[in-house]
């Protein structure tokens, strides 16, 4: 500050007065220099400040800028650099032009002068205004600079993105451009699959590219939407890179077209030369299965199979040259097609059309051979068939012709001409010859088998009959006669029985039919004696022959029978059955009428005695005749016989006759009786009584003829029934005897089938036949035991012989045991044959074991073929040594199954002949295998080779595919880390970092796993030359990128973690100070004490108390701008610096308006003399350099105080003013002691009226004064300043007169 000049007063040589008026006038003007010149430097700094307040606001409201982070940062660090440079020493300079004109004023009020009033825009206030605008414009900046560094942040960081991402497509798209424009050579399928798999790929990588280019399109939107600068640029851009990206599918199409031509090109040449390879393989295969299938030679095992096998020859040569000439039709012409596209290798066959011609060739070499071996064959089953035909026809001939024409020989034509038995027994043995003729048949037709045998004939169905059947039937012819030689027999022995009996009947009645006619001596008793005599011929001899007669004609039929039966001629008795029958007829007739005759004569005999014998003798015999009658009709006569039962019915018969032809003499018994009571007998009651007792008697006859006749009758029937019963026991029987005869004939029919199927198939049927047998056996045993049981109901034992039969329960047994013993010895016989003929069946089953072992082993040994790698392995399996063993085994068991008569064998469907025919096509197909085993094995080599290579080239495709697959999932991977690392880690607190920290670490835990697919990149790379470089640097990079991020994240956690500290700390300290500060004003408001003193003490201490909380005012202005810096505006108070700044310049202003106020009111109340306006003026400079707020200035404080007030001392001068002004001498200065100076300083002050004063004198007491007046006392520079500034009232010789007056008054009143 510019010190008030003192007034002194200088004695100068000369006037004293003029010279003193001339120092009082200098020392105005250089007091009004020096005002003037604080005036203009304060005008200079107000409009320097001012013009530099506006033209900051300018700057601060200019919002343009070129768009980049970088140009925001540098004006936020302009704005950090003016807040901390410029605005600071602004402020200053706006501090020292307050005080500036502070000066200017105290030093015109300390003159009293009027004060200083800059011009309006000029003023403090102007200026203040100024300022708090252009504290707003920053406010306004700050916040702009903030919104658009935080959007140029995000602008930024969109722009990298986006440069990054439209960097990477276009270096894509440029890529997949030549790619797709690239025309790859395709010289194979596999070449035209792989560019296809590739172009694929790359389609995937299209499709999945739309997402990315979306991408890049969004952050292009976005950074249009946020940057007008780059904005056409940008818009520009990203319509190329999507026209481009959108071309390339129109490419992609168009190259895809290109490979599909030649990949249909390349298929078709691949499929023809597939179809060419298939067909050919096939036709290969073909080939080999008919030259297989022809080295066949099953043409049938019997004549009609191999002719029927003509038709299948024929239809398979057909077939085959059909199918040859269609299967080479098709291979020629996709062996031309081939030729016609230019195709001349082929990988997957070695055949060429001439090796399908070399196969044609061999397949109908074949088939020639196999007509040759037909024609061979067919020649050997017409010489096989003739000699089955000419077994079959010996056999039948034997079977069929010779024996039914020897059994008929020996049987029907024998019998039939010769009647007598025994003569035909003896020439039947003769003839038979013991069976000579079937043996020698036999040994014929048993040579013809063995040639079959050995002609490998083993089945003949031109005959079911083989040798052991043919032996069997010769058995049975043998059975057949010795059954015929039996009958003749049984014929011999029932005719010569029935010739006993005829001749015995005929004789019989021949010598008693004379005899029949009696000669009557007329004497009662002579014709009883006779009739007695007749009875007893009639029961027995008349009726036993009566028996004869019917035994004789039952003879007679069952030798008929049996004649029929055996062919034989009719049987002529000796005596015939007609005569015999019309002889006893005749004999009979004969018999009635003699019998008639002594009846007759009887009566006659009995009419003369009965008259001559008078009543009681005629009672007398009729009592007798009745008592003879009823004891014989009382009696119960046994009858031991049927001849017996007779006897008894004819004397039935007699006695009835004799009792009929008595009852007239009961008549006249009863006439006589008439008569004698009649003739009035004396006793007539007598006679009527004994009359009446014989009528009753008589009556009575007939209850007892009736229960006689009755008992006769029945015992004749039974006798009757007991003779049938006999004659059926004896026919029952004859029966059985010869039905087991028979039934033991059939039993020993041994013959159980030709096989073991039939045979054991006959076990069912044997045991039927058994069980009919049985059944047969047991009806005729219960049929027979019937019979038994009915005579042995009569009282007839069976056990002994009779007349009929010989047959007794113990013979039935015999038969039994005979029929039993029969079963057994048949089935002990089918045991035999069924156990020999499974032995046979188990040796065809082993020959057929071997036969297909033999077979396995050819065609297992044909099936190793194929695993043959190696000549030496084929002719090791060749000359395996099993194979001519087995051949040779079956040779020698065929040979003894057919000397032992063993033929046929349904077990399998080898011969010996087909084995060797086998064995002849092995030995065959081996030398062809081994002539073609090199070129196979060659085949196959090559084969394999392009098998190796096919999988090495499909194994490329496949790996190519997994590595572009994985190669752009990697791309896309690290793009999306790196990503992750460009975006700016734009977080506000310790959580958000730690969950972005823990967001990166789930990213970053993948790396592994795309290490591991790396180095399977990096394999598939080795293995396929693919270029795997820049992806590997790409990773690369990334991993480094992920080590700075995570260095990155870990310094910005510090950062949150330092931010949120000076956060606490800010809410702390400032939340502090506002308390305060509400304390302070509290305080304030207690400050209305009516001391005075007291109230400015307290007011002071509190101003003092806000002021020294400038400090911590300070720290937060510290840590707020440590946020600011750190660009942290939101503090998380519920305050911000601003608002904690603006309380405390309100509360420390407030205050001191309070505390002017109170010292205003305390100085008005001690009249200092200083006005208010002063008093404020002399508080601020006070409170200024008041540095403590103890309201109290320091000896360095008061110094400065002294040169604000204008007082330009020395250091030692001012120390001595300060010693002075201590008036209480406790080292340091009161607001009070301060204004108490003043008061004493302006004491000492020029008026208005002494200048003027002065001035006049120096006029020489005008009222205008010259610049030679003033020159004459006045320095010559402060007579410019006058000159310059006075007003001029006039003029006198050239020389301008000044208004002294008016200039004086201007100084006091301006």
């Amino acid at each position: 500050m510019i010190s008030y000049i003192s007034l002194l007063y200088h004695v100068f040589a000369g006037d004293r007065k003029n010279e003193q008026a001339g120092r009082r006038v200098g020392n105005l003007v250089e007091f009004m220099q020096s005002i003037q010149m604080m005036q203009e430097e304060y005008e200079l700094l107000s409009s320097g400040l001012l013009d530099w307040m506006q033209n900051k606001k300018v700057v601060f409201m200019d919002r343009n800028f070129d768009g980049t982070v970088e140009d925001i940062e540098n004006k936020i660090d302009e704005m950090t650099s003016y807040k901390i440079g410029e605005k600071i020493e602004k402020g200053k300079e706006k501090e020292e032009l307050e005080a500036l004109l502070n000066t200017i004023n105290m030093k015109l009020r300390s003159n009293d002068r009027s004060a200083y009033v800059p011009p309006e825009e000029l003023s403090v206030a102007n200026v203040n205004n100024s300022w708090n605008d252009l504290a707003h414009e920053e406010l306004e900046r700050d916040e702009w600079l903030k919104d658009q560094l935080a959007r140029q942040t995000q602008l930024g960081n969109l722009k990298k993105k986006f440069g990054n991402l439209a960097d990477a497509m276009e270096d894509w798209i440029h890529e997949k451009e030549e790619y797709l424009a690239t025309v790859d050579p395709i010289l194979s399928l596999e070449d035209a699959e792989m560019q296809l798999r590739r172009l694929d790929a790359f389609a995937d990588e299209l499709s999945a590219s739309e997402e990315k280019m979306q991408r890049i399109a969004k952050l292009a939107d976005d950074v249009m939407e946020l940057d007008d600068f780059q904005k056409v640029n940008v818009k520009a851009r990203v319509d190329n890179l999507m026209s481009s990206w959108q071309g390339l599918d129109g490419k992609k199409n168009t190259k895809r077209e290109d490979l599909l031509e030649k990949l249909d090109l390349e298929r078709r040449k691949e499929a023809l030369r597939l179809k060419f390879a298939d067909l050919a393989k096939d036709y290969e295969r073909w080939a080999k299965e008919v030259v297989s299938e022809l080295d066949g030679r099953d043409f049938g095992t019997t004549l009609s199979a191999v002719e029927a096998f003509q038709e299948k020859l024929d239809k398979s040569d057909t077939d085959i040259n059909e199918a040859s000439n269609a299967k080479r039709a098709q291979l020629k012409h996709v062996w031309q097609e081939l030729q016609d596209l230019g195709v001349s290798d082929n990988r997957h066959t070695i055949l060429t059309d001439q090796d399908i011609e070399n196969l044609s060739n061999l397949v109908g070499e074949k088939q020639k051979d196999r007509r040759d071996d037909y024609e061979v064959e067919l020649q050997r089953q017409r010489e096989m068939e003739d000699k089955r035909k000419e077994f079959a026809r010996l056999a039948e001939e034997f079977v069929n012709t010779h024996l039914p024409t020897r059994l008929a020989r020996l049987t029907s034509e024998l019998g039939s001409v010769e009647s007598d038995p025994e003569s035909l027994i003896d020439m039947i043995n003769e003839e038979y010859a013991e069976g000579s003729p079937e043996q020698i048949k036999l040994k014929v037709l048993n040579d013809v088998a063995n040639e079959m045998s050995g002609m490998g004939i083993v089945e003949n169905r031109h005959t079911k009959h083989t040798m052991p059947s043919l032996q069997k039937e010769a058995a049975k012819f043998a059975d057949a006669l010795r059954d015929y030689l039996e009958d003749i027999n049984d014929e011999k022995e029932l005719k010569a029985e029935f010739d006993l009996l005829a001749r015995t009947l005929n004789q019989w009645i021949e010598a008693t039919q004379p005899t029949l006619r009696k000669e009557f001596d007329n004497t009662l008793d002579g014709v009883r004696a006779l009739i007695k005599e007749w009875n007893v011929f009639k029961s027995r001899d008349s009726a036993n022959h009566e028996i004869d007669l019917s035994n004789i004609q039952r003879l007679y039929e069952k030798i008929s029978s049996l004649l029929i039966k055996n062919n034989r001629p009719p049987f002529i008795p000796p005596v015939d059955c007609t005569h015999l029958n019309s002889i006893f007829s005749d004999f009979l007739v004969a018999e009635k009428e003699a019998e008639d005759l002594i009846f007759a004569e009887l009566a006659r005999q009995e009419e003369i005695d009965t008259l001559l014998k008078g009543f009681n003798a005629q009672c007398k015999e009729l009592e007798n005749l009745l008592s003879s009658v009823e004891t014989y009709l009382s009696t119960q006569e046994r009858a031991e016989s049927l001849n017996d039962a007779r006897l008894n019915s004819s004397m039935f018969v007699v006695n009835n006759k004799k009792i009929d032809g008595n009852h007239h003499r009961l008549e006249q018994l009863l006439k006589l009786r008439e008569t004698i009571t009649q003739k009035d007998y004396h006793t007539p009651q007598y006679v009527i009584l004994r009359s009446d007792e014989i009528s009753q008697r008589w009556a009575a006859l007939e209850d007892l003829k009736a229960k006689k006749g009755q008992h006769l009758k029945a015992t004749l029937e039974e006798e009757k029934s007991k003779e049938q019963f006999f004659l059926k026991y004896s026919d029952i029987t004859r029966d059985f005897t010869q039905w087991v005869r028979e039934a033991i004939q059939n039993i020993e029919d041994y013959y159980f089938g030709n096989n073991l199927e039939a045979m054991i198939s006959y076990e069912r049927e044997m045991g039927f036949r058994t069980q009919l047998d049985l059944s047969k056996c047991e009806e005729f045993l219960q049929e027979i035991k019937g019979v038994q049981d009915v005579l042995e109901s009569h009282g007839v034992s069976v056990s002994e012989p009779n007349k009929y039969t010989d047959f007794n329960p113990a013979t039935m047994q015999n038969f039994v045991d005979q029929l039993n013993s029969a079963l057994e010895n048949r089935q002990m016989a089918y045991e035999g044959a069924l156990s020999q003929e499974r032995d046979n069946d188990a040796r065809r089953v082993d020959w057929a074991e071997k036969a297909k072992e033999f077979v396995e082993f050819l065609e297992n040994n044909k099936q190793q073929l194929g695993a043959i790698k190696s000549l030496e392995e084929l002719q090791k399996l060749h000359i395996n040594a099993k194979g001519k063993q087995l051949l040779s085994e079956l040779k020698g068991d065929l040979h003894r199954l057919n000397h032992d008569g063993i033929f046929g064998n349904k077990h399998t469907p080898y011969t010996l002949s087909e084995c060797e025919n086998r064995n002849k096509k092995w030995e065959e197909y081996v030398q062809d295998r081994i002539e073609s085993f090199e070129e196979d094995m060659d085949l196959e080599k090559r084969e394999a080779a392009l098998k190796v290579e096919l999988e090495r080239i499909e194994r490329l495709g496949e790996l190519q595919s997994e590595f572009d697959a994985s190669r752009y999932l990697m791309e896309i991977w690290i793009e999306q880390v790196e990503d992750f690392h460009s975006d700016p880690i734009n977080v506000h607190s310790v959580l958000e970092i730690e969950q972005l920290s823990h967001n990166y670490d789930q990213i970053a835990s993948q790396f592994p796993s795309f290490e591991t697919v790396h180095n399977r990149l990096l394999s598939i790379s080795t293995e396929t030359g693919t270029e795997i470089t820049s992806l590997t640097a790409k990773f690369t990079k990334c991993r480094e990128n992920s080590d700075k991020m995570y260095s990155t994240l870990g310094l910005e956690e510090e950062r949150q973690k330092k931010i949120e500290g000076w956060k606490k700390q800010f809410a702390v300290q400032g939340e502090d100070f506002l308390k305060k500060l509400s304390e302070s004003k509290h305080l304030a408001s207690l400050a209305t004490s009516p001391d005075l003193q007291e109230n400015v003490n307290k007011l002071s201490s509190i101003v003092g108390s806000i002021e020294s909380g400038k400090e911590s005012l300070e720290q937060l202005r510290l840590i707020n701008t440590s946020l600011d810096d750190e660009m942290v505006w939101d503090t998380g108070a519920t305050f911000n610096f601003r608002e904690i700044e603006s309380e405390y310049n309100q509360t420390l202003e407030s205050i001191k308006l309070q505390l002017k106020q109170a010292e205003k009111e305390l100085l008005l109340k001690d009249n200092t003399g200083l006005t208010p306006e002063q008093l404020a003026e002399y508080r601020d400079i006070f409170g200024h350099f008041d540095k403590t707020r103890s309201n109290f200035l320091e000896k360095m404080g008061f110094f400065g105080a002294l040169s604000a007030i204008g007082e330009e001392v020395d250091e030692a001068t001012a120390g001595a003013i300060f010693s002075r002004v201590d008036s209480d001498k406790d080292g340091k200065i009161s607001f009070k002691e301060f204004t108490q100076y003043i008061v004493e300083l302006n004491a000492d002050r020029d008026s208005e009226d002494q200048l003027v004063e002065s001035f006049k004198l120096v006029a020489g007491d005008k009222d205008f004064v010259t610049e030679n007046d003033l020159r004459t006392v006045i320095e010559g520079s402060k007579v410019d300043y006058l000159v310059k500034n006075m007003p001029v009232v006039g003029e006198t010789d050239g020389h301008a007169l000044y208004d002294y007056k008016a200039w004086v008054a201007q100084q006091y009143r301006s």
